[in-house]
This record gives C-alpha cells, structure tokens and sequence, in this order.
C-alpha cells in the first residue's frame, strides 16, 4: 500500500511539474498507443488510467523526434492495458486463448501475479506486464483456484510469474 501511495505521489508530482513548463516545454503525450494533444489527455477520467510510464532521454527522442526532448507521458487506459494483456496470454498459452475463446470474455477468470491474486483496487499489477517482465502462465481450475486462494465462483485461475520492473 505504502509503495502504490508513493507511487501515486510520483505521478502528481510529475504531472504537476509538466503543466508548470511553458508551452513549448510540455512533453509528447501518447495514450493508448496514438500520439494526442495534452487537451486530450487531460480528458481522460483519473479512474479509466490503466498505467502511466514516463520515459525521458534518447530512446524517447530517437522515437518521437524533437519534440519529445521533454519527455514523453505514456498513458493506457484499462480496457487497453486488459486488451494487451490478454493478447500477450492468448500468444504466449494456446489454453488461455482457449479458455477466452470458450468464455469469449475474461471476467469470471482469477487472474494472479506472482501469487498474489489481483482484485478490483489492484489491478495495477496485472496490467504492468508486458513483452520484457512476463515470464510464464498457467491455467489452473476451479477446483485449484478454490483450494489454493480461497476464491469460489470462477470459471479458471490465470497464474501469471513476472519480472517486476
């Protein structure tokens, strides 16, 4: 909890010092993969923001060009970060995508990161993963679900090891 207040107070404290730059001082803003206006962004509700990455220095500029010498705000939305994630899984484990296909939806699934389950306040952790920090996946059955996390009620836990960057 301390870590995701922490990070929350990054978040604001970047914010903050973005918006006090001069126009032409304010970074490339890019959400949910398309490069927008910082109006648009700003229309975004703090409660749709999936994930928030900053990126600085010679990668931003070599990809965005000059005007990413301020930076760059990469913000996803959640139902980006989900859809992302679950193409990573539907690549990655023929019985997710399986399992997807059968449900056709991911909403009675438990998904865990690193053995912890991910709930409705936290799912932060589920949408940081990505290409360089996944490591595996396994899909477990109700039964296991019920028995190993004490969650009844689901159609198949999706256990998730990752790198946490």
């Amino acid at each position: 909890m301390k870590a995701r207040i922490l990070l929350f107070s990054l978040i604001l404290t970047s914010f903050s010092a973005l918006a006090q730059n001069e126009e032409n001082d304010v970074p490339v803003y890019v959400v949910d993969s398309v490069l927008t206006t910082q109006a648009a962004m700003e229309s975004i509700s703090p409660d749709q923001i999936g994930l928030i990455t900053i990126a600085r220095g010679k990668k931003a500029i070599l990809k965005y060009g000059s005007q990413a010498a301020n930076g760059v705000v990469y913000v996803e939305t959640k139902p980006f970060a989900r859809k992302r994630v679950r193409h990573l899984l539907s690549m990655a484990s023929p019985a997710y995508d399986s399992l997807l296909r059968r449900y056709g939806s991911d909403s009675s699934f438990l998904y865990i990161v690193n053995d912890k389950p991910v709930t409705p306040t936290d799912e932060t952790r589920l949408m940081t993963v990505d290409n360089k920090t996944f490591v595996s996946v396994e899909i477990l059955s109700p039964k296991k679900v019920e028995e190993l996390y004490h969650i009844k009620n689901r159609q198949a836990g999706v256990r998730i090891i990752s790198t946490e960057e």
